[in-house]
């Protein structure tokens, strides 16, 4: 008995709603002009429409004409314009100059309303600031009409359709797999790192020359024995010849990185090898050597030089690492399987 009364006061409520945005319609026109003759001004507020359906969008437009000379203050709104009216945005003023000098300044708002029925939006006033006198000037008050939409209640309510459960594409995982791969990569290369620091060896071990460290190292030295700078006065440039050479043949050797050490550094890496003794304190002589005369003003003796030149001789024959020549051990394999053969 109550559903059936109802229904009829429903729709009775509806018939009202539209009937009043039917008599705001056509009481309330687009927009609302004005003019203050006496100081040249033109202004007006002007809605897309006057009838919207719940949720749409329309535009307000505040627009005054006015002498360059004045100041005037538009109104400020914050989120909402009267009742049941929301600003969805607004714009900065826009200022436009006239041909009869004076200037227009416009100011839009766009607007909506989510409440069904007839909405008053009181005047809105312009402040008027002349030399030291304020005066306040209305529009005329607007209506703005909103619809709902029309519910058939004969029919019965559909549940919440659930979100579609879709399989997981790689482009949604690749990111964090990729992230993953990357930390990963560095922690073991700060590992590595830290493991090949505490050696006082390099992160990544350098590709063998074609020929031996050795080999290169004495060529090395052969040219600067038969430069012979220290006879023409350039001792420091022989010392520092004789120390890089020494510091490449260490670095391939023992797999160090001493191009950028001091003395005291190379000596504590090599300490960390199995050499001779007599060997390491052969190459504290070169460096030490080396030092003085390059950064102390120190001239060795022509013996002291030639004492230098021996040592690094006798340090690289002292750590060769001999290789058999790939020939004889092809050889000897060939040699070994003729002797199977013939058993």
């Amino acid at each position: 008995m109550t559903n059936r009364m109802n229904i009829p006061n429903k729709l009775f409520a509806k018939a009202l709603v539209a009937f009043a945005i039917v008599l705001g319609a056509t009481f309330s026109s687009f927009s609302s002009f004005a003019q203050e003759e006496e100081k040249g001004i033109n202004y007006s507020a002007q809605l897309d429409t006057n009838v919207i359906v719940i949720g749409d969008q329309i535009n307000l437009l505040l627009s005054i004409e006015q002498p360059k000379s004045l100041r005037v203050e538009f109104p400020v709104f914050m989120d909402s314009i009267g009742s049941g009216v929301e600003i969805i945005k607004q714009s900065p003023q826009d200022t436009i100059p006239l041909e009869n000098g004076n200037i227009k300044v416009n100011k839009n708002f766009l607007i909506t309303s989510f409440d069904d029925g007839v909405h008053k939006m009181n005047p809105f006033e312009f402040k008027i600031h002349d030399e030291n006198l304020m005066n306040i000037i209305r529009t005329d008050t607007m209506l703005l009409g909103v619809k709902t939409f029309d519910i058939d209640t004969s029919k019965a309510n559909f549940d919440i359709v659930m979100p579609i459960h879709t399989p997981i594409a790689f482009a949604e995982i690749a990111p964090w797999v990729f992230g993953g791969l990357i930390v990963a990569a560095l922690i073991v290369l700060l590992i590595l790192y830290m493991r090949k620091r505490k050696k006082n060896q390099p992160l990544f071990v350098k590709a063998k020359p074609a020929e031996p460290a050795h080999i290169i190292a004495l060529r090395k030295l052969d040219e600067i024995k038969k430069q012979k700078l220290w006879e023409t006065g350039k001792v420091k440039q022989f010392h520092s010849d004789l120390t890089d050479t020494i510091r490449y043949y260490l670095d391939e050797r023992f797999q160090l990185s001493t191009q950028e050490s001091t003395t005291d550094e190379i000596l504590k890496a090599v300490n960390a090898v199995e050499v001779n003794s007599d060997w390491h304190a052969k190459l504290k002589d070169i460096l030490e050597r080396a030092d003085l005369a390059k950064f102390a003003k120190f001239t060795p003796l022509q013996d002291e030089n030639e004492l230098s030149l021996k040592f690094a001789y006798k340090i690289i024959e002292t750590t060769i690492v001999e290789e058999a020549p790939a020939k004889e051990e092809k050889e000897s394999i060939a040699v070994e399987e003729t002797k199977k053969e013939e058993k």
